[in-house]
């Protein structure tokens, strides 16, 4: 199907423009000597103008399909141009608003290098076509000489409106449609739903009608003057419509982020911005990568998106993130039997914050087009990369201690306040409080540096020791809170003396040889239980490990 899409497309554009130019050229032949000077300069100046209006033109709200480079597509500001081009009368104003179309959206396409020339001219050739077609007609019935100027002015006015509306529902819409993988009815509904379209849309009409009276009058330079707010208005609506996507990208980046860091699928965000960057190929799997960390070591895959790829893929995957992160490029790509794969970096300020690895079938290359697309998403995506990854490392840094990578205490605090209020289960859990036995000589005797080496050994032992639903924190210096979420007390009682001989056994020595060990204080929580209540019998149970002889576990209970 994408093919087709494709197909259809280029033939808009190929066969399109091969009529248009054809029968412009035509025209021209026939009706050059019927120019004079100040046609031949009203046209040139209105190619111009033109040419503004197609690099500015916006995009149907809601579809943003500037951001596959369909431009020109909702509001017609080169109909201020058109129209009044008309006006000079007969074949050679009609020859004249061709002349502009063609001259301007030409110099648009090859101005626009990295935004789908191939559309802008397309839109250029319907644009042609219909002028050739539908405006002749048109004006002939509004200008005739029968009827007064104002009602020749008001039958005109509607006639363009209603060419204006033919255009966008009849012609442009179907076509991208065809173009592009989107249905005709939504880009109707966009179409028909967006004030700003027909707002503009009707402001173009009038200022066509003040515009065309002018150049009717042969005031030409006066004409050509008023042109100029249809660049400034261009300018205006083209900033004001990019602060509208940028603010809706903010708002998706911050779904994202929230989604990410809320342990939820950003996948529907994710979606969302990458729609507003290009439309997808049905067959190309196209993955989101984050740089895990500054040195881009490792790569966290934040979506997939379209079919699984096989083995063969993911090793081809593996090589083309590695060669993107050395070769300083914007894209690089590899190729083998199987796959064309494609990895574009999202940069900022030099700085590499994750990638968009697409691959393909062997025989379906991209396009140089569909490459600048690519290289703007991941351009696009930079600042959500980067601000996931400063989030998360913020978010990180207020929930885990620096030393150990284990929770912090107010986070493990938070941890077992959920335990405690989590009535669904009859066991509401229990906890461990372990404290390193006579670490203060460690310190002493062996330095710092070893007592930190010392916490973080124990931290991962810890880590690999209790069970996969525990929270493991450091609550103190040398000091340790497991909260056990529906633990029974013989569960508490196993977990605990597998951690203490893990920890004697874990190869970590004292200055005189001994085997560093630790003591472990257990309490269980009962129905009304407070943090502090069931944090005292813990600390009460470790005291009595610590007065036993240390390197034990001790369950203190609940007393009546």
């Amino acid at each position: 199907m994408a093919i087709a899409e494709r197909d259809s497309a280029r033939f808009i554009t190929l066969g399109g423009g091969t009529v248009a130019v054809a029968g412009l050229a035509v025209l021209v032949t026939l009706n050059a000597t019927s120019f004079t000077l100040y046609d031949w300069i009203v046209s040139a100046v209105g190619a111009v103008i033109m040419c503004f209006a197609a690099l500015y033109a916006l995009p149907i709200r809601g579809l943003r399909l500037r951001r596959t480079g369909q431009s020109a597509e909702a509001v017609f500001l080169d109909v201020a141009v058109a129209a009044p081009l008309v006006a000079i009368g007969g074949a050679v104003g009609i020859t004249a608003a061709g002349l502009a179309y063609a001259l301007g959206f030409g110099a648009a396409a090859i101005i626009a290098r990295g935004n789908a020339p191939t559309n802008i001219a397309r839109h250029g050739v319907l644009r042609v076509l219909c002028t050739l077609i539908f405006i002749a007609f048109v004006k002939e019935i509004a200008l005739a000489r029968a009827l007064p100027p104002l009602e020749s002015n008001a039958i005109f006015a509607l006639a363009l409106a209603l060419v204006v509306a033919l255009f966008l529902l009849g012609v442009s819409a179907p076509v991208a449609a065809l173009s592009h993988r989107i249905t005709i009815a939504r880009i109707w509904e966009r179409e028909l739903s967006d004030p700003r379209t027909w707002i503009v849309g009707c402001g173009n009409v009038v200022w066509a009608l003040v515009v065309g009276d002018a150049i009717a009058r042969d005031h030409y330079y006066m004409a050509m003057v008023m042109w100029l707010p249809v660049i400034v208005t261009s300018f205006l609506l083209r900033i004001i419509d990019d602060q509208h996507a940028e603010l809706h990208r903010l708002r998706l980046v911050r779904d994202a982020v929230q989604a990410m860091l809320g342990e939820r699928d950003p996948l529907p965000q994710i979606n969302a911005i990458l729609a507003t960057l290009r439309v997808p190929a049905q067959d190309e799997t196209v993955t989101v990568f984050a740089a895990a960390g500054e040195r881009t070591d490792t790569w966290r895959t934040v979506t997939t998106l379209g079919p699984t790829l096989s083995s063969a893929g993911d090793e081809t995957r593996r090589r083309i993130l590695a060669r993107l992160k050395f070769s300083g490029q914007a894209a690089t790509t590899i190729e083998d039997e199987y796959y064309i794969a494609y990895a574009f970096g999202s940069r900022l300020d030099g700085d590499i914050h994750g990638a968009l690895v697409v691959h393909r079938r062997h025989e379906r290359a991209l396009s140089n087009e569909q490459m600048s697309q690519f290289i703007n998403a991941a351009a696009e995506l930079a600042p959500l990369l980067r601000d996931m990854r400063a989030i998360a490392a913020t978010q990180s840094a207020a929930t885990i201690d620096g030393l150990t990578a284990l929770y912090n205490r107010a986070s493990t605090m938070e941890r077992l306040q959920i335990m405690l209020d989590d009535s669904s289960i009859a066991e509401r859990g229990a906890v461990l409080m372990l404290d390193i036995d006579h670490f203060k000589t460690i310190n002493d005797q062996l330095g710092h540096a070893a007592g930190d080496e010392c916490l973080k050994r124990i931290a991962q032992i810890i880590r690999t020791t209790v069970r996969g639903g525990d929270t493991a924190g450091r609550i103190g210096g040398e000091e340790f809170l497991v909260v056990m979420p529906g633990a029974t007390s013989d569960v508490a009682l196993t977990v605990a003396e597998r951690l203490r001989l893990a920890v004697a056994l874990g190869g970590m020595r004292y200055a005189n040889g001994e085997p560093v060990t630790t003591s472990i204080g257990i309490a269980t929580a009962t129905a009304g239980d407070t943090a502090e209540l069931i944090m005292a019998r813990a600390d009460r149970g470790l005291y009595e490990a610590k007065r036993q002889g240390r390197n034990r576990v001790v369950e203190e209970r609940e007393t009546a």
